[in-house]
């Protein structure tokens, strides 16, 4: 519901947005509405995948991360996701609920979920892209896993984060960076300071036999983009192994 409050005031800056809950037989029907320009029915297919955002005059650009979250968080708890857009009118994100009674929820509490949530908490990472709007998502989708982020742009800039009193479980890095600067570079150079204490990682759309050789060759991993959040956490819980 956060994120769907989030995508309704950030692509509807002047207008207005009304949570309500409406009765679904047994169940609930959560709706987030705003009066917005609406999604072209062409783009109502694909705004739950990572990394689509809708482009609007005036609006705060996320990196397209809330509602593929959503999706999954959704997919998880079996709680179906509704979408009804009507063009310059407006938009209702929806969550349907079960509305059974409450004694049997108690009856069979969930113990494993808490430990999942603190699996990753205080997870040390480093970021490196060339593009603050992509660092901005990671750090949000990151932060939320209870990771300790920081970010950085270039090679020196990766370097200036790592002290003895922070260094990374894993550095995160684009292969293409400003000026002809690679991923590889960032890695090899947090491998002088570090002494291979750290598990180095290149995102990258090039998806190339040889970049993906170059990588691996060198001991590093390599996720193509865009990357899929639960490959990415499933990545990060290997921490210590």
């Amino acid at each position: 519901m956060q994120n769907f409050l989030t995508n309704a005031f950030r692509y509807n800056p002047e207008g207005r947005v009304l949570l309500g809950v409406r009765r679904a037989g047994h169940d609930y029907r959560i709706e987030v509405w705003d009066d917005g320009d609406g999604i072209p029915l062409a783009r109502q297919q694909d705004i739950f995948q990572e990394f689509t955002r809708i482009e609007r005059q005036g609006a705060e650009q996320g990196l397209g991360l809330g509602l593929a979250i959503a999706k999954g968080i959704s997919q998880i708890l079996s709680q179906p996701l509704g979408l009804r857009s009507w063009p310059s009118r407006g938009t209702v994100f929806s969550m349907t609920v079960d509305g059974s009674d409450a004694s049997a929820v108690n009856a069979n509490p969930a113990v494993a979920a808490p430990n999942r949530v603190r699996e990753l908490e205080g997870c040390r990472v480093l970021c490196v892209d060339n593009e603050q709007d992509i660092l901005t998502g990671m750090t949000q989708l990151l932060s939320r896993w209870g990771c300790e982020v920081r970010c950085a742009q270039d090679v020196c800039e990766a370097i200036q984060q790592i002290s003895e009193q922070w260094q990374p479980e894993f550095v995160l890095s684009d292969y293409h960076l400003t000026n002809q600067q690679t991923g590889l570079q960032v890695l090899q150079q947090c491998q002088l300071k570090l002494r291979a204490c750290f598990n180095g990682v290149i995102i990258s759309a090039d998806r190339s036999a040889e970049t993906q050789q170059a990588v691996t060759g060198l001991g590093f991993t390599y996720l193509s983009k865009p990357v899929k959040p639960l490959k990415l956490r499933t990545l990060l819980q290997q921490r210590g192994k």
